[in-house]
């Protein structure tokens, strides 16, 4: 499974795992009624607590993201996938107010901000057409 985390990060390691489930299943990596890696193997791949991808896939389970069948796994649920886009909506459109909201706290004007913007896009387009990753 594609998931990554960054232990560097200041975002918890199990919301970390859960974010990237979300997304997975967003872009349709993750199909409904598709299983999970165990929580031991998800543990291992990302070199993690397995405490932390149980509690990650509890709180998806309470979400109504996931469910899980005794001695079977945990699996994609197929009510709450629709919900997934609208939910990762959401969460890409509070990252860009969050950082307009940096850019004004330093005075960087409209035309300023959507310039930058602008130009980033443009290196993360020239990134992906040459294959490498986006810093």
């Amino acid at each position: 499974m594609l998931i990554k985390v960054d232990a560097s990060d200041f975002v918890p390691l199990y919301e970390q795992v859960k974010s990237e489930i979300r997304r997975l299943a967003a872009v349709g990596a993750v199909k409904p009624q598709d299983p999970l890696p165990s929580i031991r193997e998800l543990a291992a791949e990302v070199l993690v607590n397995p405490n932390t991808v149980a509690r990650a896939y509890r709180e998806l389970e309470q979400e109504g993201l996931i469910f899980t069948q005794k001695g079977r796994g945990s699996f994609l649920a197929a009510r709450r996938v629709q919900d997934t886009d609208r939910i990762l909506e959401a969460r890409l459109l509070r990252k860009l107010d969050e950082a307009i909201g940096e850019f004004r706290k330093f005075g960087v004007n409209t035309a300023e901000i959507r310039r930058r913007f602008e130009a980033r896009l443009r290196r993360v387009e020239e990134q992906e057409r040459k294959g490498g990753r986006n810093e």
